[in-house]
């Protein structure tokens, strides 16, 4: 927000200067992000009139202006495009005081020039165009110092309000702020008495007063004139283009000192005359003032005449009964609106303005009034022939201080201070003046402190008001072992081998499509819906990380990328079947919703390979494609150190998997995930032509529930190793193709001194047989006490390939 000293030092009993000012603000919370000159702080400019313009004869773009100071005539170069004989217009001598420095003679495309033409830039003036020089009004007399036809030298304070101090926006409420807390005296704006006649000339009717508290209504005739220069600057420091029009630039005037939104309607364009404020109808529609064609919902909260809208409540105003320039006869609205009704209008307009900026965060409910007596002073000042005739103050909700019970004690308990009490009473003193000593003191809690809702926010004012260098940095509060939380701890590990594997990690969104679940085979059902999304694209929870792990693949694949490895840690949503069916939440989804959460949530690990592994060509003969086994060993890698981890064959994978190419993965006796091949399907929807995309979804429950917390725990055991040596022996069998290899190793695994077993080869093809495979198993023997002898060899693979007869028909191979 721009605060302009000059203003502010309107309403404060003593003068602070800037460096004093920003350090006050500073104290009190306020970030001041920039402090500007402005008004006319050049020296060395006069008054000029343009006499003769040349085309320059070296440059297409410029031009030589044969400039009248009033004692001599002096040719300049000049390149701006809205020159023009007979113009007035700020000149510069050579030595002047511009904003960007001195000016010095110059010599540009051999031409020399002894001055400068200015730009309202060039001159340091706010709120003016600087597409070209500055054109100065007729009147200005020749030669006169340009300095005396700007306001004087000002400096721009620009303030950052967070939130929490949204009752500082204007300059009399920050003023407030700064005596509250500095024991400055305040000084108020002057304004009309309140005692004006009740003509009726236009009726006030509240029909909607939860929304619309209170209504002040001020008719004035006979209001139109002209902005006054002094009002104009002061606009244009606040960052607003004044229009001219009184009536016009006085509304925001008031807004940016008191803080107050004020709107003007022409009365002669009010049908009755007569103000109703109500909700909108159905099929009303509005046209703003900024040409916006708005259909009305009716939830929205409109002013309206007899007939029409004629503003949207708290928001913007219509064309009809807008005032113009022909406004003769104005009724002045002053109101107080409920913050949630002018926030959902707002939102479903599209439309901001700073209107609803200040309602929605709260107005004083005791500001409306004042502040429509303080707009019709200035139009009485400014229009000599002003009257007003009606002064109208509907309020059928009055507003009810809130009465905090406060002590002493009680604060400096919250603070952890020994505060004297004296110093905490003139805090509040200066906050409430009504306070009485009575203790404990009843404080009331002014319109403009909203914010204010408890004891705790009493404490941050004091604290704020004596300083916080008063609260000593001590704490009683004893010092506790810190640790991380064992799924903080499994998602790091996690990530770290995943990256050391050669995966970058990726962030996506946890929203998705509709269109994002059918394209990837998921669950409608599951799905957890948004009230307001941004989007259609952002409408759904996403039930699986599937849809965002390939819009990242197919964003690399579009830049050129041949190989991709990425994994993401993230949370899946689940719509429940019944709330508090904790039963489905806890089989489902891990977690248990909370009592009326229609919702689970879990922390889940996806990723997918794609193209080549690893993505870098080595000089010997480049790398492989990625495939299921390479997927497989990363998943090892990954659960290494892990007991129990196995692969199962998939019995029901999600949709998104190839159903004859996934497998389950298992921690001990808990499902610790799936891998395998994205289903053709889900790539084709996608538009990925290649569907060589190996993915992979770990929910870190499992890991979570297998972490061990010390690290000794999680060190490796230390295994004996034999003696004695090793003997391998390699076994060829030819059985029926439908058995799997986890099948296999679980049966011949237990073989007696067999201290590892190994798939080395698979066959199928000629002199098989059809339906046949032969598979040749690789068998470490080796014992803790003895070289084994060629018999017990013997006997021990006698003994397994009777086995795999046994169990699945095999037969040696010849």
């Amino acid at each position: 927000m721009k605060i302009l000293h000059s203003w502010l030092m309107d309403f404060i009993g003593a003068e602070l200067g800037t460096d004093d000012l920003a350090a006050r603000l500073t104290r009190l919370g306020f970030n001041i992000e920039e402090i500007k000159k402005t008004g006319a702080a050049f020296s060395g400019v006069v008054v000029g009139r343009i006499q003769a313009i040349e085309k320059h004869p070296n440059a297409d773009k410029l031009s030589l202006c044969e400039v009248d100071t009033g004692s001599e005539v002096i040719k300049v170069v000049c390149g701006a495009k809205n020159i023009a004989v007979g113009q007035k217009i700020p000149f510069a001598r050579v030595g002047a005081a511009l904003a960007g420095g001195a000016l010095k003679k110059a010599r540009i495309r051999g031409v020399d020039s002894e001055g400068m033409i200015c730009s309202a830039g060039e001159l340091g003036l706010e709120g003016y165009d600087n597409s070209g020089i500055l054109v100065l009004p007729d009147c200005a007399p020749v030669g006169a110092d340009a300095k005396t036809l700007f306001p004087k030298a000002d400096h721009v304070f620009e303030v950052e309000i967070t939130p929490n101090l949204a009752y500082c926006l204007s300059h009399y409420a920050l003023a407030r702020e700064l005596c509250v807390f500095y024991g400055l005296a305040l000084k108020k704006p002057a304004v009309i008495g309140a005692s004006a006649p009740e003509k009726g000339i236009a009726g006030i009717t509240i029909e909607a007063p939860e929304l619309c508290p209170r209504y002040v209504a001020v008719v004035v005739r006979n209001a139109a004139a002209g902005t006054p220069d002094w009002m104009a600057a002061r606009l244009r420091a606040a960052g607003v283009n004044p229009k001219g029009n009184l009536l016009i630039d006085v509304s925001n005037y008031v807004m940016y000192e008191l803080g107050q939104p004020i709107h003007c309607f022409d009365l002669a364009g009010l049908s009755g005359p007569e103000i109703r404020v109500r909700a909108a109808r159905a099929g009303e529609t509005m046209k703003t003032l900024d040409n916006q064609d708005l259909k009305l919902a009716e939830d929205m909260l409109v002013i309206a005449d007899k007939n029409v809208p004629v503003a949207l409540a708290g928001v913007m105003g219509a064309v009809a009964g807008a005032v113009s320039d022909s406004t003769k006869d104005i009724l002045i609205e002053s109101a107080n609106f409920a913050p949630a009704s002018i926030r959902r209008t707002s939102r479903k307009t599209g439309i901001k303005s700073e209107s609803s900026y200040r309602f929605e965060r709260g107005a004083d409910p005791e500001l409306p009034l004042y502040a429509a007596l303080r707009l019709a002073r200035l139009i009485l000042d400014c229009a000599p022939g002003a009257k007003v005739e009606q002064i109208t103050d509907n309020y059928p909700s009055k507003h009810v201080p809130r009465v905090i019970e406060v002590s002493a004690e009680r604060i400096n308990a919250i603070l952890g201070t020994q505060i004297p009490e004296k110093d905490i009473f003139a805090c509040l003193k200066a906050i409430q003046p009504e306070l009485k000593g009575d203790r404990p003191w009843q404080f009331s809690v002014p319109g403009y402190r909203r914010d204010i809702e408890s004891v705790w926010d009493i404490a941050e004012e004091a604290a704020r008001y004596i300083g916080y260098e008063a609260i000593p940095s001590v704490s009683k509060m004893p010092m506790m072992r810190a640790c991380a939380a064992p799924s903080f701890e499994v998602a790091a590990e996690l990530k770290g081998r995943l990256a050391c594997l050669g995966f970058s990690e990726v962030y996506n969104y946890d929203f998705i499509s509709l269109r994002d679940f059918r394209n990837c085979l998921l669950n409608e059902e599951e799905a957890v819906s948004l009230k307001n999304p941004l989007s259609a694209e952002f409408q759904f929870l996403r039930t699986a990380m599937v849809a965002g792990a390939l819009k990242t693949l197919s964003y690399n694949l579009n830049r050129g990328r041949n190989s991709v490895s990425i994994f993401e840690v993230g949370t899946v949503f689940r719509k429940t079947k019944n709330v508090g069916e904790t039963a489905c939440a806890v089989s489902t989804c891990g977690l248990i919703p909370r009592k009326g959460c229609r919702h689970c949530e879990e922390t889940m690990c996806a990723g997918l390979m794609y193209g080549s592994f690893p993505d870098s060509e080595f000089w010997r003969g480049g790398s492989a494609a990625a495939d299921f086994y390479h997927l497989k060993g990363v998943m090892n890698a990954v659960f290494s150190g892990c007991g129990g981890f196995r692969f199962e064959k998939a019995k029901n994978p999600p949709a998104y998997f190839h159903p004859g190419a996934s497998l389950e993965m298992k921690l001990g006796n808990s499902q610790a995930g799936w891998l395998g091949l994205l289903n053709p399907l889900v790539a084709r929807n996608s538009d990925l032509k290649d569907n060589q995309i190996y993915y992979f979804e770990l929910p870190l429950k499992a890991l979570v529930a297998a972490h061990k917390p010390e690290f000794w725990q999680r060190a490796a055991q230390v295994k004996a190793v034999s003696a004695f040596p090793n003997i391998r022996r390699d076994l060829s069998v030819v059985l029926e193709d439908k058995f799997e290899w986890a099948d296999i190793e679980a049966a011949i695994a237990k073989a007696p001194d067999l201290s590892a077993v190994q798939l080395i080869d698979v066959y199928k093809g000629k002199n098989i047989g059809e339906n046949l495979k032969s598979i040749t198993i690789r068998f470490t023997f080796s014992s803790m006490e003895k070289t084994l002898t060629d018999a017990e060899i013997n006997a021990y693979i006698n003994a397994i390939l009777l086995k795999l007869s046994l169990n699945f028909g095999a037969k040696l191979r010849a």
